[in-house]
């Protein structure tokens, strides 16, 4: 497996005073409410979106413009006022690739950027998504599309609802894990409908908390990992005008200086790459530059940054989903960055990490037992963190996730709160007359 380094800070922005974060393949952060969990996850997103655009246009374009940068992360992931004037508020973003740095309290030169000079050409086009706690929104208010809202990541995410839902028919229907329930959407009608297990079709609208919440994520998430490299439908995902757009870039920047006098000699290779034809100093670069360009411009896996995805469900509806996600982003090794408050999220991703050191010596009996082994995964690829009083609480002071020399969770709030649960209980039951 291909690791890829991934290294956020982040300084004095909203209730965040420090953190560190390596994000790996998986990543949780819980921790309690107002904490700091999705201020995290909106920059670490923001960060990944960045990194995507200077790769794709070979330089910072708009993001030396203070404007372009509070409409695209403030603005967009709804951080008003956890950005303050004279209190040092950055963050700094380092990765195989690139590093870049945005420090809001300088007027000048505030994004400073730099190119990893044995990672750049590196880079391997991703699909940037982020899933919103707010998802329901689209079942709770039946006509949002005839809503006024501000472009912010609830309404990008409305967007990427109505182009991926047309997947699901009557012919082809989600199955909203193994729940008994399947949705579907109707072209005809425009409308979105969801069928029982007795046969009964409802009203998305109507359907109940847990599938209204769950099932736009599940809807998108099916499109992630698997619909939009289809041949169909989603087959396209970029326009040839856009293709081009970026062989420019990687052309201007990679291969045309000294170009000149190969072709004044007629030394110069030929090639078409997209469109066009373009001249190159050998057939090697030719080459090269065709493999640069299907990396910059098909989508090779996504990252996922989801809030709060066991939002109305039951703990072991949960633990499905988690074990649903973790498989299903095995393929393509797609990232995955929850925010949570559950702990049915945090046990059952820590199953799936035992399960990659047990899933080969488990006798054949006791298999058939475990859910979990289908969704093992690699514990090196996985960061856990909580957070409290705007920096990481780790699990010794020489680490800053909860994960032990292993990296199986161990020490975590949700242990300490059922002990504090059961403290109070066990001081009182003596107390007690069973009658």
């Amino acid at each position: 497996m291909q690791t890829t380094m991934k290294r956020l800070t982040i300084d004095n922005i909203g209730p965040i005073e420090h953190v560190e974060l390596d994000i790996k393949r998986i990543n949780v952060i819980i921790g309690p409410q107002s904490a700091g969990k999705s201020c995290i996850l909106k920059i670490a997103c923001f960060c990944a979106w960045a990194e995507k655009r200077i790769q794709l246009e070979q330089g910072q374009n708009g993001f030396n413009n203070s404007e372009y940068l509070e409409e695209n992360l403030i603005e967009f992931h709804k951080l008003g006022g956890f950005f303050e004037k004279g209190r040092g508020a950055k963050f700094k973003y380092v990765t195989d690739h690139l590093w870049f740095q945005y420090e809001y309290d300088k007027d000048n030169d505030a994004f400073t950027w730099g190119w990893n000079k044995t990672g750049h050409w590196k880079y391997k086009r991703t699909r940037v998504s982020y899933i919103p706690a707010e998802r329901n929104v689209i079942a709770a208010i039946p006509n949002w599309m005839e809503v006024s809202m501000k472009y912010n990541n609830i309404r990008n995410f409305i967007s990427d609802w109505m182009l991926t839902r047309s997947y699901y028919s009557q012919d082809h229907k989600l199955d909203v894990l193994g729940l008994g329930v399947k949705y579907y959407f109707d072209e005809k009608s425009g409308q979105d409908f969801i069928e029982l297990e007795d046969g009964k079709h409802l009203n998305f609208t109507n359907g109940s908390s847990g599938i209204q919440s769950a099932v736009p994520m599940l809807v998108y998430l099916g499109y992630l990992f698997e619909n939009q490299y289809s041949t169909g439908q989603y087959g396209k995902l970029f326009t040839d005008t856009e293709n081009e757009e970026i062989l420019n870039h990687i052309y201007e920047k990679k291969y045309k200086k000294g170009l000149k006098k190969y072709m004044e000699s007629n030394h110069a290779y030929i090639g078409k790459i997209g469109m066009s034809k373009r001249a190159f100093k050998t057939e090697q670069e030719y080459a090269e530059c065709k493999r640069l360009f299907d990396s910059y411009t098909k989508t090779w896996k996504s990252d996922i940054y989801l809030e709060e995805p066991e939002q109305n469900l039951f703990p072991q509806t949960q633990v499905k989903l988690i074990y649903e996600l973790i498989r299903r982003s095995e393929a393509r090794q797609d990232s995955i960055f929850i925010a949570t408050h559950s702990p049915y999220i945090l046990y059952a991703l820590n199953n799936a990490m035992l399960a990659h050191y047990v899933k080969d010596t488990v006798i054949d009996e006791v298999k058939e037992e475990i859910s979990c082994l289908n969704a093992a995964c690699d514990p090196t690829q996985v960061s856990v963190w909580q957070i409290k009083g705007g920096h990481l609480q780790g699990i010794d002071e020489n680490n800053d996730t909860i994960q032990d020399s292993k990296h199986l969770v161990r020490k975590n709030y949700f242990d300490g709160i059922m002990g504090d649960i059961m403290k109070d209980f066990n001081n009182m039951v003596n107390f007690y007359e069973y009658r």
